[in-house]
């Protein structure tokens, strides 16, 4: 695959940051909150991410969300601590910043690439990830990127294909001269639909095991 002189769109959580999803989802579910609710397909948990990542709902208003699914021991708590309980819970699936693959990032636009992120995320994840960010690289996110596409800022999500047209217009190029790097095969398969040439990464995987980053 050739890359240079391309834009490069980055996933974030599973491609960039280790996401581990289980961790909060069991630890709801360890506060009694009913497994269907998180589990079954098009769940009512599911519906009501994709409204907190398109900043549709407020951080507020989707922990207390979450709070009306718990026992009423659960609900009793002080409402600070009941919203600081469930910040902390939602927090958990997020894992670790490989130093590895930002270095990499890095190369990729000291070789000329313009080299940005397209992530599906939430307000109350973001402040959590840069914070991990800078902890890992001691600088900001946005100093390895040239641009930050954040779903709840832009009102849209993958893989709704009006993200993927924002960003090209907001960038000025073509589909044909991208390519866009995901853990999901929906989100690439939406990218294609519109000229994008796009990747599917394993999930969380090192990038040196990977033949298209090589």
């Amino acid at each position: 695959m050739d890359m240079k002189n391309r834009t490069l769109i980055f996933d974030l959580g599973g491609v960039l940051l280790d996401i581990f999803i289980d961790r909060s989802f069991g630890a709801l579910m360890a506060l009694g909150m009913d497994a269907s609710i998180l589990t079954e397909k098009r769940c009512l948990m599911d519906d009501m991410i994709q409204r907190y990542d398109r900043g549709d709902v407020s951080t507020a208003e989707f922990y207390s969300y979450i709070a009306q699914y718990l026992p009423q021991s659960v609900q009793a708590l002080p409402e600070d601590e009941l919203q600081e309980r469930i910040h902390d819970i939602w927090n958990m699936m997020l894992g670790c910043f490989s130093r590895e693959k930002m270095e990499y990032i890095k190369t990729l636009r000291e070789r000329g690439n313009r080299v940005v992120m397209l992530s599906n995320t939430n307000e109350g994840h973001w402040e959590t990830i840069e914070r991990l960010f800078r902890y890992t690289m001691g600088a900001p996110l946005s100093e390895f990127f040239d641009e930050l596409y954040l779903s709840f800022e832009m009102n849209l999500r993958k893989p709704e294909p009006e993200i993927f047209e924002s960003l090209l217009r907001s960038e000025g190029v073509e589909a044909a001269d991208c390519i866009f790097f995901d853990d999901s095969e929906e989100n690439c398969n939406a990218a294609r639909a519109l000229g994008i040439e796009a990747v599917v990464m394993e999930r969380n995987a090192a990038w040196n095991s990977l033949p298209v980053l090589e």
